[in-house]
């Protein structure tokens, strides 16, 4: 038998095709997503699992390479899918990216708001030997303090960014008493890690903007729910997945003995935005492999 433990990445989970959603129950078909921040990594393997249930995949992302890859990578597969090219953090931008989707796409019916930064900097420099290190391998140096602007662009981009498109997609669901809104929290909210207390107080204000917005808009057919993904290998992460300091890390703080495969991610949020999930508003799905246990 295998040692759990030397295990860092586990087998990819199979794809499901269109005819497969069909058959189970689970196609998105006639329905439209938006996807922030699926031009890579977490956005783009939800964006991938919404288009292969049917759905017309918009790819909203700020690199124009970034989104076509993905668009194009949608439509060799026989899927549907929309580039959209933004900067989130500019309101003006995203409201001209509605009014292209609505253009292109026509009404929206899910929306993931998964578009997100990190800077792994302390709240203030912390005395410790210059280029010293904190918590995880891969950080940065811990004698070098948080600055308003990336403290600003963190919260632009987690918390600021899925207001204005909730302002401006909302209403469209509300009106047809129809509508999804998926937010991509962290499970760094139910843990503290280290030289990452912004992005963690960014994900849980995006925690609680989510119970309130389920709240409010539950009488009217939309659910508000959250995914809270613990650790998983993307562009953000990739310096402490492949180091052998990050692996052991990794294999220490998780009971499953191994991080996740975003495509994981990909089919909860299928399933999040499709009619088995009407009943589930309001709440935070973690998927970490038992780390927050």
């Amino acid at each position: 038998m295998p040692d759990r433990r030397s295990i860092v990445q586990p087998t990819s989970p199979a794809r499901i095709t269109g005819k497969e959603h069909a058959m189970h129950g689970t196609s998105l078909a006639g329905r439209t997503a938006v996807v922030s921040g699926s031009g890579r990594g977490i956005g783009r393997a939800i964006a991938d699992a919404l288009a292969d249930a049917g759905a017309t995949a918009v790819i909203l992302a700020r690199h124009a390479d970034q989104v076509d890859d993905a668009v194009n990578t949608i439509r060799a597969r026989g899927g549907k899918a929309v580039a959209c090219v933004a900067d989130l953090r500019d309101p003006a931008a995203v409201e001209a990216a509605w009014t292209r989707i609505h253009g292109e796409a026509g009404d929206v019916d899910i929306l993931v708001n998964n578009a997100g930064i990190n800077a792994k900097r302390p709240f203030v420099p912390l005395p410790v030997p210059p280029g010293a290190t904190v918590g995880q391998p891969g950080s940065g140096p811990a004698s070098v303090g948080m600055t308003d602007a990336e403290w600003d662009a963190i919260f632009d981009t987690h918390v600021r960014a899925s207001l204005h498109l909730v302002r401006l997609f909302g209403p469209g669901m509300l009106a047809r008493g129809w509508g999804r809104v998926i937010n991509i929290g962290s499970s760094a909210v139910g843990r503290a890690p280290n030289l990452s207390g912004p992005y963690k107080v960014a994900k849980g204000a995006l925690m609680h903007y989510t119970a309130a917005l389920a709240k409010e808009w539950a009488p009217h057919g939309v659910t508000v729910n959250a995914i809270s993904p613990g650790h998983f290998r993307t562009d953000m992460s990739k310096a402490l997945h492949d180091s052998p300091e990050g692996q052991a890390w990794l294999r220490e703080r998780i009971p499953m003995g191994h991080a996740g495969d975003i495509r994981e991610l990909g089919a909860l949020a299928t399933f999040l935005a499709g009619e088995r999930a009407s009943f589930i508003t309001g709440q935070m799905i973690g998927v970490d492999g038992g780390e927050t246990l």
